[in-house]
């Protein structure tokens, strides 16, 4: 987090680069709520352009139209969003998880449909715009960097939650209905709860993603939101790491910005960045955050 707190103080100053490192943050959290329903609850979602639309709505909604500004809209978002998700998960409970993943899907698209519609919410494809900006103690972050603190403060406190979690002894239930679901509900751990809350907790955050991306926008529509987030969303977990709480952070880093890096190299640049994915893919299979262990391991084997 202190690299964090420093990085726009380096880097950024132009409200092209804030831009970028708001978008990584926001992605990192994102990503972050497809940790918690995938690499911890073990259940794959093709839903989270859906969910990221969700909060992004209905935040914008509630900080129109209830007291409270930004934070009643960013709360509003959290709360619907993790109903829908619980929905989901009780409603499809019994569905395999190639099944599930597909039912997401599903459902991410009629909600889709719903937000084309509901155009006294959404603004069908002519988006909407015009609402609050993010505020703390009556003080309006009405700038990028500013707003970047704000975002980097709520994914420290979502990092620092989870490892609350992954240390208590509930983390114990949770890899063992992930792993072993039929196993551990012969042991008396109630896993349609366990896989439940899990489900809740990563699309709430995915919600609370859609919120921070409205509210540091003047102005986004419908075709900001399709299944391709969902795919890129796996890609960051997957290349930063599935069992690394660090994962989503470094994935949306490097999704981000490394087309940024190969912006000098245009004529090649789809080739080179296809590369460097695959590489990942094919040398690290635990992510960018298992460089870590494989260099240890190598240290250990030299020294012995």
């Amino acid at each position: 987090m202190v690299v964090g707190v420093i990085v726009p103080f380096v880097f950024g100053g132009d409200a092209y680069t804030d831009g970028l490192l708001n978008q990584v943050l926001i992605n990192a959290i994102l990503a972050f709520g497809f940790y918690w329903c995938f690499s911890l609850g073990g259940q794959f979602t093709f839903g989270v352009f859906a969910m990221y639309a969700c909060g992004a709505y209905v935040s914008v909604w509630g900080s129109k139209h209830l007291p409270g500004g930004f934070w009643a809209g960013f709360l509003l978002a959290v709360l619907v969003t993790a109903l829908i998700g619980a929905a989901t998960r009780l409603v499809f409970y019994r569905l395999g998880p190639i099944f599930f993943a597909i039912a997401t899907m599903a459902v991410g698209g009629l909600m889709l449909i719903v937000f084309r519609e509901w155009t006294s919410l959404t603004g069908g494809y002519y988006g909407v715009g015009s609402f609050p900006k993010p505020d703390v103690f009556g003080f309006t972050l009405n700038t990028l960097q500013l707003r970047y603190f704000l975002m980097l403060g709520i994914l420290g406190l979502l990092l620092a939650a989870t490892i609350a979690v992954i240390r208590s002894s509930s983390m114990r239930d949770l890899v063992f209905t992930r792993d072993r679901r039929f196993v551990a509900a012969t042991t008396g751990v109630r896993t349609t709860w366990v896989l439940l809350v899990a489900f809740i907790v990563g699309s709430a955050i995915q919600g609370a993603a859609g919120s921070l991306y409205a509210h540091n926008s003047s102005y986004f529509s419908l075709e900001a939101f399709d299944i391709s987030i969902s795919l890129n969303v796996l890609l960051m977990v997957l290349l930063g790491g599935v069992r690394s709480i660090y994962g989503p952070l470094i994935g949306a880093a490097l999704l981000i910005l490394l087309p940024e890096f190969l912006r000098d190299y245009q004529k090649y640049s789809d080739l080179i960045y296809a590369g460097v994915v695959l590489a990942i893919v094919v040398l690290f299979p635990d992510g960018i955050a298992g460089i870590r262990g494989i260099a240890q391991g190598w240290l250990r084997a030299r020294r012995r």
